[in-house]
Protein backbone atom coordinates (compact mmCIF):
# COMPACT_ATOMS: atom_id res chain seq x y z
CA UNK A 1 0.00 0.00 0.00
CA UNK A 2 1.41 3.77 -1.25
CA UNK A 3 2.24 6.07 1.09
CA UNK A 4 1.73 8.86 -0.63
CA UNK A 5 -1.08 11.17 0.33
CA UNK A 6 -4.74 11.05 -1.66
CA UNK A 7 -4.87 14.84 -1.64
CA UNK A 8 -4.19 17.25 -3.96
CA UNK A 9 -0.37 17.97 -4.57
CA UNK A 10 1.44 20.88 -2.76
CA UNK A 11 2.73 22.77 -5.57
CA UNK A 12 6.30 25.14 -5.00
CA UNK A 13 5.15 27.30 -7.95
CA UNK A 14 2.06 28.21 -6.81
CA UNK A 15 3.76 29.80 -3.87
CA UNK A 16 4.79 32.53 -6.18
CA UNK A 17 1.27 33.67 -6.76
CA UNK A 18 1.03 33.95 -2.70
CA UNK A 19 1.39 37.45 -0.78
CA UNK A 20 5.23 38.31 -0.01
CA UNK A 21 7.01 36.99 2.06
CA UNK A 22 5.64 33.53 2.01
CA UNK A 23 6.62 32.09 5.68
CA UNK A 24 8.78 28.99 6.03
CA UNK A 25 8.58 26.75 9.26
CA UNK A 26 12.28 26.11 10.31
CA UNK A 27 13.36 22.55 10.72
CA UNK A 28 9.50 22.14 11.27
CA UNK A 29 9.07 25.29 12.92
CA UNK A 30 11.47 24.30 16.20
CA UNK A 31 10.68 26.58 18.59
CA UNK A 32 7.10 24.54 18.67
CA UNK A 33 7.93 21.14 17.99
CA UNK A 34 10.85 19.06 18.42
CA UNK A 35 12.70 20.21 14.93
CA UNK A 36 13.03 17.39 12.31
CA UNK A 37 10.39 15.37 13.45
CA UNK A 38 6.84 14.06 11.87
CA UNK A 39 5.43 15.43 15.02
CA UNK A 40 6.71 18.50 14.02
CA UNK A 41 5.96 18.79 10.64
CA UNK A 42 2.08 17.93 10.98
CA UNK A 43 2.26 20.81 13.38
CA UNK A 44 3.05 22.66 10.71
CA UNK A 45 0.76 21.38 8.37
CA UNK A 46 -2.01 21.75 10.87
CA UNK A 47 -0.93 25.13 11.22
CA UNK A 48 -1.36 26.27 7.73
CA UNK A 49 2.49 27.38 7.22
CA UNK A 50 3.43 27.92 3.12
CA UNK A 51 6.20 25.54 3.58
CA UNK A 52 8.54 23.35 5.72
CA UNK A 53 12.52 23.53 5.55
CA UNK A 54 14.14 20.41 6.57
CA UNK A 55 17.25 19.21 6.78
CA UNK A 56 19.05 15.37 5.37
CA UNK A 57 21.60 13.80 5.51
CA UNK A 58 23.37 11.20 3.03
CA UNK A 59 24.16 7.76 5.26
CA UNK A 60 27.10 5.38 5.13
CA UNK A 61 24.57 3.04 2.63
CA UNK A 62 23.18 5.73 0.58
CA UNK A 63 19.77 6.21 2.53
CA UNK A 64 18.77 9.89 3.33
CA UNK A 65 17.95 10.58 7.33
CA UNK A 66 16.32 14.15 8.42
CA UNK A 67 19.00 15.79 11.24
CA UNK A 68 20.47 18.79 11.03
CA UNK A 69 23.47 18.04 12.76
CA UNK A 70 26.90 16.78 11.52
CA UNK A 71 26.61 14.27 14.47
CA UNK A 72 23.43 12.19 15.76
CA UNK A 73 24.41 12.96 19.64
CA UNK A 74 22.54 16.08 20.47
CA UNK A 75 18.84 15.20 19.25
CA UNK A 76 18.63 11.32 19.24
CA UNK A 77 20.19 8.34 21.33
CA UNK A 78 22.71 7.80 18.57
CA UNK A 79 26.47 8.73 18.67
CA UNK A 80 28.96 9.58 16.09
CA UNK A 81 29.07 11.29 12.73
CA UNK A 82 25.24 11.64 11.29
CA UNK A 83 26.74 10.33 7.61
CA UNK A 84 28.45 7.37 9.48
CA UNK A 85 25.01 6.15 10.06
CA UNK A 86 23.42 3.19 7.99
CA UNK A 87 19.24 3.35 7.44
CA UNK A 88 18.67 0.21 9.92
CA UNK A 89 20.85 2.36 12.66
CA UNK A 90 18.62 5.46 11.69
CA UNK A 91 15.68 3.72 12.34
CA UNK A 92 16.98 1.41 15.47
CA UNK A 93 17.70 5.05 17.07
CA UNK A 94 15.24 7.35 18.45
CA UNK A 95 14.67 11.07 19.00
CA UNK A 96 15.05 12.20 22.42
CA UNK A 97 13.05 15.24 22.35
CA UNK A 98 12.15 15.16 26.34
CA UNK A 99 15.94 15.73 26.90
CA UNK A 100 17.02 18.42 24.90
CA UNK A 101 13.55 20.26 23.64
CA UNK A 102 10.89 19.75 26.06
CA UNK A 103 11.30 18.32 29.50
CA UNK A 104 7.59 16.84 29.14
CA UNK A 105 7.98 15.62 25.17
CA UNK A 106 8.66 11.74 24.76
CA UNK A 107 11.78 10.48 24.72
CA UNK A 108 11.11 7.90 21.82
CA UNK A 109 10.05 9.52 18.73
CA UNK A 110 11.10 7.67 15.17
CA UNK A 111 14.23 9.76 13.40
CA UNK A 112 12.11 9.90 10.44
CA UNK A 113 13.86 8.49 6.89
CA UNK A 114 13.39 11.31 3.89
CA UNK A 115 11.10 9.14 2.35
CA UNK A 116 8.86 9.07 5.18
CA UNK A 117 8.80 13.11 5.22
CA UNK A 118 7.80 12.67 0.98
CA UNK A 119 5.22 10.23 1.63
CA UNK A 120 3.43 12.03 4.00
CA UNK A 121 4.36 15.49 4.30
CA UNK A 122 5.00 16.79 0.57
CA UNK A 123 1.61 16.18 -0.76
CA UNK A 124 0.36 18.83 1.76
CA UNK A 125 2.79 21.31 2.32
CA UNK A 126 5.90 22.65 0.11
CA UNK A 127 9.33 21.26 1.46
CA UNK A 128 12.73 22.82 1.02
CA UNK A 129 15.14 20.67 1.68
CA UNK A 130 18.10 21.37 2.64
CA UNK A 131 21.13 19.01 1.78
CA UNK A 132 23.85 18.79 4.56
CA UNK A 133 26.75 16.91 3.09
CA UNK A 134 28.23 15.50 -0.12
CA UNK A 135 26.09 14.12 -2.50
CA UNK A 136 22.92 14.69 -0.77
CA UNK A 137 21.92 16.79 -2.99
CA UNK A 138 22.20 13.82 -5.73
CA UNK A 139 20.12 11.41 -3.42
CA UNK A 140 17.45 13.62 -2.55
CA UNK A 141 16.71 14.74 -6.17
CA UNK A 142 16.73 10.76 -6.48
CA UNK A 143 14.16 10.63 -3.62
CA UNK A 144 12.07 13.17 -4.88
CA UNK A 145 11.67 12.03 -8.19
CA UNK A 146 11.08 8.32 -7.18
CA UNK A 147 8.13 9.91 -5.11
CA UNK A 148 6.82 12.29 -8.17
CA UNK A 149 7.26 15.20 -5.97
CA UNK A 150 9.40 16.85 -7.99
CA UNK A 151 7.04 19.63 -8.14
CA UNK A 152 6.69 19.88 -4.14
CA UNK A 153 10.26 20.95 -3.23
CA UNK A 154 13.26 23.25 -3.40
CA UNK A 155 16.31 22.15 -2.59
CA UNK A 156 18.90 23.87 -0.78
CA UNK A 157 22.98 23.72 -0.03
CA UNK A 158 25.73 25.92 1.06
CA UNK A 159 27.68 24.96 -2.72
CA UNK A 160 26.55 24.79 -6.15
CA UNK A 161 28.02 21.16 -6.47
CA UNK A 162 25.12 19.74 -4.44
CA UNK A 163 22.70 21.90 -6.31
CA UNK A 164 23.42 20.93 -9.85
CA UNK A 165 21.63 17.57 -9.68
CA UNK A 166 18.17 19.67 -9.01
CA UNK A 167 19.18 21.93 -11.53
CA UNK A 168 19.67 19.15 -13.87
CA UNK A 169 16.28 17.53 -12.91
CA UNK A 170 14.34 20.95 -13.07
CA UNK A 171 13.76 21.01 -9.52
CA UNK A 172 14.02 24.93 -7.88
CA UNK A 173 17.11 25.54 -5.83
CA UNK A 174 18.05 27.88 -3.30
CA UNK A 175 22.12 28.61 -2.80
CA UNK A 176 22.88 29.49 0.91
CA UNK A 177 25.10 32.64 1.45
CA UNK A 178 25.89 33.92 5.02
CA UNK A 179 26.58 37.64 4.48
CA UNK A 180 25.90 38.73 0.80
CA UNK A 181 29.13 38.53 -0.18
CA UNK A 182 28.89 35.55 -3.20
CA UNK A 183 32.58 33.48 -3.70
CA UNK A 184 34.63 35.44 -6.27
CA UNK A 185 33.83 35.15 -9.50
CA UNK A 186 30.14 34.45 -8.91
CA UNK A 187 27.55 37.07 -9.62
CA UNK A 188 24.08 37.34 -9.55
CA UNK A 189 23.16 36.94 -12.72
CA UNK A 190 25.04 33.78 -12.97
CA UNK A 191 23.45 32.60 -10.24
CA UNK A 192 20.42 32.92 -12.53
CA UNK A 193 21.85 31.90 -15.39
CA UNK A 194 22.99 28.14 -13.63
CA UNK A 195 19.28 28.00 -12.89
CA UNK A 196 19.14 29.10 -9.26
CA UNK A 197 16.54 31.67 -8.46
CA UNK A 198 17.06 31.74 -5.01
CA UNK A 199 19.25 33.00 -2.30
CA UNK A 200 18.88 32.51 1.39
CA UNK A 201 20.60 35.25 3.33
CA UNK A 202 21.16 35.95 7.20
CA UNK A 203 19.83 39.45 7.70
CA UNK A 204 22.10 39.60 10.99
CA UNK A 205 25.17 39.67 9.30
CA UNK A 206 23.76 41.11 5.68
CA UNK A 207 23.08 44.81 4.84
CA UNK A 208 19.98 45.43 3.96
CA UNK A 209 21.56 46.96 0.47
CA UNK A 210 22.46 43.74 -0.28
CA UNK A 211 19.40 42.14 0.31
CA UNK A 212 17.80 44.63 -1.96
CA UNK A 213 20.53 44.50 -4.42
CA UNK A 214 20.07 40.39 -5.18
CA UNK A 215 16.16 40.69 -5.27
CA UNK A 216 16.23 43.86 -7.81
CA UNK A 217 19.19 41.29 -9.67
CA UNK A 218 15.80 39.25 -10.28
CA UNK A 219 16.73 36.55 -7.37
CA UNK A 220 14.08 35.72 -4.81
CA UNK A 221 15.57 36.20 -1.18
CA UNK A 222 14.34 34.45 1.38
CA UNK A 223 15.84 35.06 4.69
CA UNK A 224 16.87 33.20 7.48
CA UNK A 225 16.38 32.78 10.54
CA UNK A 226 13.93 35.50 11.76
CA UNK A 227 12.32 34.97 15.39
CA UNK A 228 11.44 38.19 16.46
CA UNK A 229 8.87 40.54 15.60
CA UNK A 230 11.83 43.45 15.68
CA UNK A 231 13.83 41.60 13.57
CA UNK A 232 10.84 41.02 11.15
CA UNK A 233 10.08 44.99 10.90
CA UNK A 234 14.18 45.79 10.08
CA UNK A 235 13.76 43.55 6.79
CA UNK A 236 13.29 45.62 3.36
CA UNK A 237 10.03 43.38 2.99
CA UNK A 238 9.42 44.94 -0.49
CA UNK A 239 12.51 42.90 -1.37
CA UNK A 240 12.09 39.66 0.59
CA UNK A 241 10.37 36.75 -1.16
CA UNK A 242 9.84 34.36 1.96
CA UNK A 243 11.35 34.09 5.89
CA UNK A 244 12.13 31.21 7.44
CA UNK A 245 11.28 31.22 11.32
CA UNK A 246 11.89 28.57 14.03
CA UNK A 247 8.58 30.03 14.89
CA UNK A 248 6.57 31.71 12.12
CA UNK A 249 3.54 31.56 13.17
CA UNK A 250 4.40 34.21 16.18
CA UNK A 251 6.26 36.41 14.18
CA UNK A 252 4.22 37.81 11.68
CA UNK A 253 1.30 38.47 14.12
CA UNK A 254 0.23 42.31 14.70
CA UNK A 255 -0.79 41.39 18.18
CA UNK A 256 -1.11 39.37 21.05
CA UNK A 257 -1.90 35.72 20.71
CA UNK A 258 -3.51 34.82 24.19
CA UNK A 259 -4.21 36.96 27.36
CA UNK A 260 -3.09 34.40 29.59
CA UNK A 261 -0.10 31.68 29.97
CA UNK A 262 -0.60 28.07 28.51
CA UNK A 263 1.33 26.43 31.06
CA UNK A 264 -0.88 23.88 31.81
CA UNK A 265 -0.43 22.22 28.33
CA UNK A 266 3.16 21.16 29.32
CA UNK A 267 4.91 22.64 26.38
CA UNK A 268 5.60 25.84 24.41
CA UNK A 269 3.67 28.30 23.38
CA UNK A 270 4.21 30.90 20.38
CA UNK A 271 6.75 33.38 21.17
CA UNK A 272 8.85 31.48 24.08
CA UNK A 273 12.23 32.87 23.08
CA UNK A 274 15.05 32.53 25.53
CA UNK A 275 18.15 33.94 25.54
CA UNK A 276 21.10 33.63 23.66
CA UNK A 277 23.60 33.69 26.35
CA UNK A 278 21.26 30.66 28.33
CA UNK A 279 22.00 28.49 25.50
CA UNK A 280 18.60 28.02 24.44
CA UNK A 281 17.19 27.08 27.29
CA UNK A 282 13.76 27.49 27.31
CA UNK A 283 12.78 26.74 30.91
CA UNK A 284 11.20 23.17 31.89
CA UNK A 285 7.52 22.46 33.02
CA UNK A 286 6.06 20.70 35.93
CA UNK A 287 2.85 19.40 36.15
CA UNK A 288 -0.43 20.36 36.17
CA UNK A 289 0.01 23.87 35.01
CA UNK A 290 3.95 25.43 36.27
CA UNK A 291 6.40 26.87 33.88
CA UNK A 292 9.90 26.75 35.63
CA UNK A 293 13.62 28.43 35.44
CA UNK A 294 16.88 27.08 37.17
CA UNK A 295 19.82 28.96 37.27
CA UNK A 296 21.14 27.36 40.68
CA UNK A 297 24.23 26.75 42.21
CA UNK A 298 26.62 26.70 38.97
CA UNK A 299 23.80 26.00 36.55
CA UNK A 300 24.47 28.62 33.63
CA UNK A 301 27.55 30.34 35.24
CA UNK A 302 28.58 31.11 31.71
CA UNK A 303 25.69 33.81 31.92
CA UNK A 304 26.46 34.72 35.33
CA UNK A 305 23.30 32.80 36.88
CA UNK A 306 20.75 34.27 34.67
CA UNK A 307 18.45 33.10 32.55
CA UNK A 308 15.06 34.53 31.04
CA UNK A 309 12.27 33.66 28.58
CA UNK A 310 9.83 36.30 26.65
CA UNK A 311 5.84 34.97 26.92
CA UNK A 312 6.01 36.78 23.53
CA UNK A 313 2.14 35.43 22.80
CA UNK A 314 0.86 38.02 25.96
CA UNK A 315 2.70 40.97 23.98
CA UNK A 316 2.18 43.65 22.92
CA UNK A 317 0.90 45.24 25.93
CA UNK A 318 -1.26 47.91 25.75
CA UNK A 319 -0.93 51.31 27.71
CA UNK A 320 -2.34 50.50 30.64
CA UNK A 321 -2.86 46.45 32.10
CA UNK A 322 -2.56 44.34 35.05
CA UNK A 323 -0.20 40.98 35.07
CA UNK A 324 -1.49 38.83 38.06
CA UNK A 325 0.72 35.27 38.63
CA UNK A 326 1.19 32.55 41.39
CA UNK A 327 5.11 32.02 41.59
CA UNK A 328 7.14 30.14 43.93
CA UNK A 329 10.89 30.00 44.74
CA UNK A 330 11.99 26.31 45.07
CA UNK A 331 15.85 27.06 45.49
CA UNK A 332 17.74 30.26 46.34
CA UNK A 333 21.40 30.89 46.45
CA UNK A 334 21.53 33.83 48.33
CA UNK A 335 19.04 36.72 50.12
CA UNK A 336 19.35 38.41 47.25
CA UNK A 337 18.49 35.52 44.92
CA UNK A 338 15.33 36.92 42.46
CA UNK A 339 12.76 35.83 40.43
CA UNK A 340 11.35 38.62 37.69
CA UNK A 341 8.95 39.95 35.64
CA UNK A 342 10.91 42.28 32.70
CA UNK A 343 8.61 44.15 30.79
CA UNK A 344 10.22 45.54 27.63
CA UNK A 345 9.49 47.77 24.79
CA UNK A 346 9.73 45.42 21.85
CA UNK A 347 10.69 42.05 21.82
CA UNK A 348 14.15 42.06 21.32
CA UNK A 349 15.80 39.88 23.52
CA UNK A 350 16.63 41.07 27.14
CA UNK A 351 19.59 40.24 29.74
CA UNK A 352 19.64 41.48 33.20
CA UNK A 353 24.02 41.26 32.46
CA UNK A 354 25.28 43.27 30.24
CA UNK A 355 29.08 41.90 30.97
CA UNK A 356 28.44 38.85 29.42
CA UNK A 357 27.28 40.25 26.02
CA UNK A 358 23.65 40.97 26.74
CA UNK A 359 21.25 44.14 26.42
CA UNK A 360 18.84 45.09 29.33
CA UNK A 361 16.75 46.92 26.89
CA UNK A 362 14.47 49.71 27.79
CA UNK A 363 11.60 49.06 30.28
CA UNK A 364 11.27 47.61 33.60
CA UNK A 365 12.30 44.75 35.92
CA UNK A 366 10.47 43.89 38.57
CA UNK A 367 11.94 41.42 41.30
CA UNK A 368 10.83 39.59 43.67
CA UNK A 369 13.88 38.10 45.91
CA UNK A 370 14.77 35.39 48.43
CA UNK A 371 14.83 37.57 51.03
CA UNK A 372 11.11 39.14 50.44
CA UNK A 373 11.99 42.33 49.07
CA UNK A 374 10.22 43.13 45.62
CA UNK A 375 12.20 45.88 44.09
CA UNK A 376 11.27 47.88 40.57
CA UNK A 377 13.97 49.27 38.41
CA UNK A 378 13.96 51.29 34.93
CA UNK A 379 16.33 50.02 32.61
CA UNK A 380 17.77 51.51 29.47
CA UNK A 381 18.87 50.45 25.96
CA UNK A 382 22.37 48.84 25.66
CA UNK A 383 24.73 48.73 28.27
CA UNK A 384 23.38 51.60 30.44
CA UNK A 385 22.76 50.51 34.34
CA UNK A 386 19.29 50.10 35.52
CA UNK A 387 17.86 52.75 38.19
CA UNK A 388 16.05 51.51 41.16
CA UNK A 389 12.48 53.84 41.20
CA UNK A 390 11.73 51.99 44.76
CA UNK A 391 11.19 48.69 46.69
CA UNK A 392 9.60 47.82 50.02
CA UNK A 393 10.99 44.93 52.30
CA UNK A 394 8.11 42.11 52.82
CA UNK A 395 7.69 38.89 54.09
CA UNK A 396 10.74 36.43 53.50
CA UNK A 397 10.10 33.57 50.28
CA UNK A 398 9.75 29.92 52.05
CA UNK A 399 11.13 27.90 49.43
CA UNK A 400 8.26 25.91 47.98
CA UNK A 401 6.09 27.90 49.11
CA UNK A 402 3.54 29.34 46.38
CA UNK A 403 2.82 33.21 46.12
CA UNK A 404 1.11 35.35 44.39
CA UNK A 405 2.40 38.96 42.61
CA UNK A 406 0.24 41.64 40.98
CA UNK A 407 1.74 43.94 38.83
CA UNK A 408 -0.45 47.32 38.11
CA UNK A 409 0.64 49.58 34.68
CA UNK A 410 -1.11 53.19 34.11
CA UNK A 411 -0.30 55.76 32.45
CA UNK A 412 1.75 56.96 34.86
CA UNK A 413 2.40 54.72 37.76
CA UNK A 414 3.59 50.95 38.34
CA UNK A 415 2.78 48.79 41.45
CA UNK A 416 3.89 45.85 42.71
CA UNK A 417 2.06 43.79 45.54
CA UNK A 418 2.48 40.73 46.97
CA UNK A 419 -1.38 39.88 47.66
CA UNK A 420 -1.00 36.78 49.27
CA UNK A 421 1.16 38.34 52.69
CA UNK A 422 0.29 41.01 55.18
CA UNK A 423 1.62 44.30 54.63
CA UNK A 424 4.24 45.78 53.92
CA UNK A 425 3.74 44.07 50.99
CA UNK A 426 2.99 46.78 48.18
CA UNK A 427 5.75 49.36 46.20
CA UNK A 428 4.27 52.05 43.89
CA UNK A 429 6.85 54.03 41.91
CA UNK A 430 5.92 56.84 39.62
CA UNK A 431 7.34 56.81 36.14
CA UNK A 432 5.63 57.41 32.44
CA UNK A 433 8.73 57.03 30.28
CA UNK A 434 7.88 53.57 28.30
CA UNK A 435 4.33 52.47 27.58
CA UNK A 436 2.68 50.44 24.85
CA UNK A 437 4.27 47.76 22.91
CA UNK A 438 5.65 45.77 25.92
CA UNK A 439 6.07 42.50 26.31
CA UNK A 440 7.12 40.62 29.20
CA UNK A 441 9.84 38.09 30.01
CA UNK A 442 10.32 36.18 33.28
CA UNK A 443 13.74 35.54 34.16
CA UNK A 444 15.99 34.15 37.17
CA UNK A 445 19.18 35.18 38.88
CA UNK A 446 20.53 32.02 40.73
CA UNK A 447 17.75 30.49 41.62
CA UNK A 448 14.85 27.80 40.94
CA UNK A 449 11.82 29.48 40.35
CA UNK A 450 8.71 28.56 39.45
CA UNK A 451 5.05 30.42 37.36
CA UNK A 452 1.32 29.60 37.05
CA UNK A 453 -1.72 31.05 36.57
CA UNK A 454 -0.19 34.48 34.79
CA UNK A 455 -3.05 36.43 33.17
CA UNK A 456 -3.08 39.77 31.34
CA UNK A 457 -6.07 41.99 31.72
Amino acid sequence: MSLESDGPSASWADLDNAPAPRWIAHRGGRWMGPENTLDAFRMAVELGIDAIEIDVYRLQDGGLVVMHDSTADRTSNLTGPTSGLTTPAALRGRVDAGGWFCNSWPTDLRIPLFAEVLAEISGQTPLVVHCNNTNSGAAAVEAVQRHERAGAVLIMAWNEAELAPARAAGIPTILLDEDGTLPAGQTYAGLLAAGTQYIGLNPARTPVAAIEAAAAAGLRVIVYTVNRRADLAALPLDSVWAVISDDPWYVRAAGPMRTRDIFSAQTYFHGMLGIVGGQEDRGQFQAPAWFGLDTSGSLHAENLGYLGVMQGYLGPLPEAFTIDFDFALDAADSAGSSLQLTLTTGDAEYDDDVTTGGARRAGYNILVRSSGAVDIFKTYGGTTPATKLGGVVSAALVPGTVYHLRVQVTPGQITATRTTVGAPNSVTVTDASYRGDMYPHLGVRDAKARWGNLIVA
